[in-house]
């Protein structure tokens, strides 16, 4: 059943991520992240070790994009307080 609808669910699940970044939402990237520990899951459960490798890459970038987004944010803030 994994291999039938999984990669749908977790599809479905990075879409929905990658919506909520388009609101420019720093936490979306973390949503994301959830997204990619699935897909890494989903690689190695279906020995489809692509989507086990790339799961570690694209989480390693939404961490530094989550990160970045937050600064930025914390920024902008103090800058128009200022």
């Amino acid at each position: 059943m994994i291999e039938t609808y999984g990669s749908w669910v977790l599809m479905v699940f990075n879409l929905s991520a990658m919506i909520l970044a388009g609101k420019k939402l720093w936490w979306s990237w973390l949503v994301a992240v959830v997204g990619e520990v699935m897909w890494t899951f989903y690689g190695f459960y279906t020995e489809q070790y692509g989507f086990f490798v790339f799961g570690f890459i694209f989480g390693a970038v939404y961490l530094r994009n989550a990160y970045q987004w937050k600064n930025d944010r914390v920024y902008e803030e103090e800058v128009t307080i200022s």
